[in-house]
C-alpha cells in the first residue's frame, strides 16, 4: 500500500512540506522562522532542511515534483543554478539574476526573489528610505544584486557602487538597469572617503566581517544622521556596524531583512500573512 493510500485509509492529511536547500546549510535560521509561525497558525505544515550539493540540483528538483514538495527557499551556492530547473521565474528574479523562492504549484515550479522585498521591508520598519538620498553600495554579488533592484526602485539621488571586481559590477549595472550609477574598485582614497562621507546611506553587502573583525570599507568620515546598514545579521553588530556607530551613524543589520525575505516566501507558498512578532520571538530564544 502507498503511503498516501495508507493516510487516507486512517483518515490523516499528510503535512504539507516547505524547506530549504543550499550547500552547507548547518546554520540557517529558516526552519525556525517557518516552522514557529506554522505552529502558531496550527498548519499541518512543516520546513525542513535540504542540504544539496551543487551536483544535486536535478535530482532534488525531480523529487520536489514526484514528492510534491510544496516550497522552499534557496541559498548559496544554488541561487542561480536553479533557474534552468524552473517551469517560469517572476520578473524581479529574472532581473536580479537569482532565485531565492519556489512554490511547486501542481507539478508547475515558480521562482521568485523576495530578497529584495526583504531589504524594501526592512528599511520600511525602520521607517527609512532611499528615495532622494545619496547611497553608497559596497559589493556587487548575488546579495547587491538584490539590494540595488530595491534602491532603484525608490530613486535615489545618486548611487556610488564600491566593489572589488570592475566587470561583476559593470554586470550589475546593466542586469539592474542603473543608468546613473557611478562605479569603481573598493581600494582606499581620499575621493571614496569624500563619497562616503557625503552620503546619505552606506551600504554594506559583502561577506566581509562575518567571520572576523575585518570591515569592507574603513570609515573616516560620516555625515550626520548617515544611515550605514550591514546585510549581515550574525554577529548583530560586524566591526563594521561598531565602527560606523563610534561615528555617530544609526546602524542596522540585516535581521529584519532576513525575516520580510521569509515572510513573502510564507505567502506565496501559503497564500497567508506570516506573523513577524512570532518569527521574531522565535529567533529571540536563539539568541538572535
Amino acid at each position: 500500500m502507498r503511503a498516501a493510500d495508507a493516510f487516507a485509509k486512517k483518515g490523516k492529511r499528510m503535512k504539507k512540506i516547505t524547506g530549504i536547500i543550499g550547500y552547507p546549510l548547518s546554520h540557517t535560521l529558516s526552519p525556525v522562522m517557518h516552522n514557529a509561525v506554522y505552529k502558531k497558525y496550527g498548519m499541518d505544515w512543516e520546513y525542513r532542511v535540504f542540504e544539496t550539493k551543487p551536483e544535486d540540483i536535478g535530482d532534488f528538483f525531480r523529487r520536489m515534483r514526484s514528492e510534491k514538495i510544496r516550497g522552499i527557499n534557496v541559498t548559496i551556492p544554488h541561487k542561480h543554478a536553479v533557474i534552468p530547473f524552473l517551469d517560469s521565474v517572476d520578473r524581479a528574479a529574472k532581473a536580479i539574476g537569482a532565485v531565492n523562492t519556489v512554490v511547486n504549484r501542481d507539478g508547475r515550479l515558480c521562482g521568485y526573489n523576495t530578497d529584495w522585498l526583504g531589504f524594501t521591508e526592512s528599511l520600511k520598519k525602520a521607517r527609512l528610505s532611499a528615495g532622494d538620498k545619496r547611497v553608497v553600495l559596497l559589493g556587487a554579488g548575488g546579495a547587491a544584486h538584490a539590494v540595488a533592484y530595491s534602491l532603484k526602485l525608490m530613486r535615489p539621488k545618486s548611487m556610488h557602487i564600491l566593489n572589488i571586481d570592475i566587470p561583476m559590477t559593470e554586470r550589475l549595472i546593466g542586469k539592474i538597469g542603473l543608468k546613473s550609477a557611478f562605479y569603481s574598485d573598493i581600494k582606499p582614497s581620499a575621493e571614496k572617503d569624500r563619497i562616503i562621507a557625503s552620503a546619505d546611506m552606506v551600504i554594506n553587502t559583502t561577506s566581509v566581517g562575518q567571520h572576523d573583525e575585518n570591515v569592507p570599507y574603513k570609515l573616516k568620515k560620516l555625515k550626520k544622521g548617515a544611515v550605514v546598514y550591514d546585510i549581515i545579521y550574525n554577529p548583530a553588530r560586524t566591526a563594521f556596524l561598531k565602527l560606523a556607530a563610534k561615528k555617530g551613524a544609526r546602524v542596522i543589520n540585516g535581521l529584519d531583512m532576513l525575516i520580510f525575505q521569509g515572510m513573502h516566501s510564507f505567502r506565496i507558498w501559503t497564500g497567508k500573512k506570516s506573523d513577524y512578532s512570532a518569527v521574531r520571538a522565535a529567533l529571540k530564544e536563539k539568541g538572535y
